[in-house]
């Protein structure tokens, strides 16, 4: 009964494959074949050397069943490598975002930078076409173009203006779906149609440096002939004064021809285009060498630039 429950105690499952493999090396005879007991043994002293050892074949048969996988064995190196895995990426997006912020304050800093050293740009308080008051205040959220001229100007102005036009279809071509040629003057022009809601709207301001002749009807019928967008502005001499010194707009009126009653003269002015964003502040100027083409593409490198500081 001793050793029966000593070897009731070893041969288990799964101390089977252990013990086979002690017997062998110790020449033990195993006959599975002629089992009449679970367990039986001739002699204690022989275990180690030279025993006639019976297994039940239930016990055997066992031998070669897969042993089960313990499932949660990986968890807690999956865990560890998760946590890992998660912290390297929170590192990057976090140093990713820090950067941007980097990147967007230093092109503020060049932008206040850039606009300090212009020195240019500033309220103005006119009257338009229809003899209202008009500010610089009324075209807050909106890009627009400035020009200073006059009525009366034989040849410049009117290219100038033309010219403006054109900057502003270009840029309104690149958000149209559809555009069509139009015969205007002796020449074909290209029409944007169904422009996307997405295009910033760019208006055209002519503000006249020629108060004495410049009515607000003049001016209105004299703008007929460019886009059909410009609003034309006038006012006192004072009123005019204050605008192109917000401007650095040079003007100076000539001397009348004699007998015309002092209305035949020249006013000699600067030939800028003036870029405004929506906050009112300066943002480009144009000279008179300077083609539609490229001014257009300032502009929307302007708009740009704007729309990635200000998050619109």
């Amino acid at each position: 009964n001793e050793y029966k429950s000593y070897l009731s105690d070893m041969i288990r499952p799964s101390c089977i494959r252990h013990i086979l493999t002690r017997c062998s090396r110790s020449h033990v005879t195993m006959r599975s074949r002629h089992v009449t007991s679970p367990h039986h043994v001739t002699s204690p002293h022989h275990v180690r050397s030279s025993v006639q050892l019976y297994v039940p074949l239930r016990f055997l048969s066992q031998l070669d069943r897969p042993q089960p996988k313990n499932k949660f064995r990986m968890l807690p190196l999956l865990g560890a490598t998760s946590l890992l895995v998660g912290a390297i990426g929170l590192a990057v997006f976090s140093f990713t975002e820090d950067k941007k912020k980097y990147m967007l304050e230093q092109k503020k800093a060049r932008a206040v930078s850039s606009k300090g050293k212009a020195l240019l740009g500033g309220p103005f308080n006119l009257i338009n076409t229809e003899g209202e008051t008009v500010t610089d205040k009324d075209f807050l959220g909106q890009w627009i173009l400035i020009y200073f001229g006059f009525t009366f100007c034989p040849d410049i102005c009117p290219e100038e203006l033309e010219k403006i036009g054109d900057m502003i279809k270009i840029v309104e071509l690149h958000y149209s779906v559809k555009a069509e040629l139009v015969e205007r003057d002796g020449r074909l022009i290209v029409e944007p149609t169904d422009i996307d809601p997405s295009c910033p709207k760019i208006q055209p301001i002519f503000i006249s440096v020629d108060p004495k002749r410049d009515t607000p009807d003049l001016i209105k019928q004299y703008l007929k002939d460019f886009h059909p967008r410009f609003i034309g502005l006038t006012g006192s001499k004072e009123q005019v004064k204050a605008a192109t010194r917000s401007y650095r707009v040079y003007f100076s009126e000539s001397p009348a021809l004699p007998g015309t009653d002092n209305q035949d003269y020249m006013v000699d002015h600067s030939i800028v285009t003036y870029l405004v964003d929506p906050n009112g502040e300066f943002s480009q100027h144009f000279g008179q060498k300077i083609s539609a083409e490229e001014a257009a593409e300032k502009i929307q490198q302007k708009i740009r630039e704007f729309e990635e500081i200000n998050g619109n």
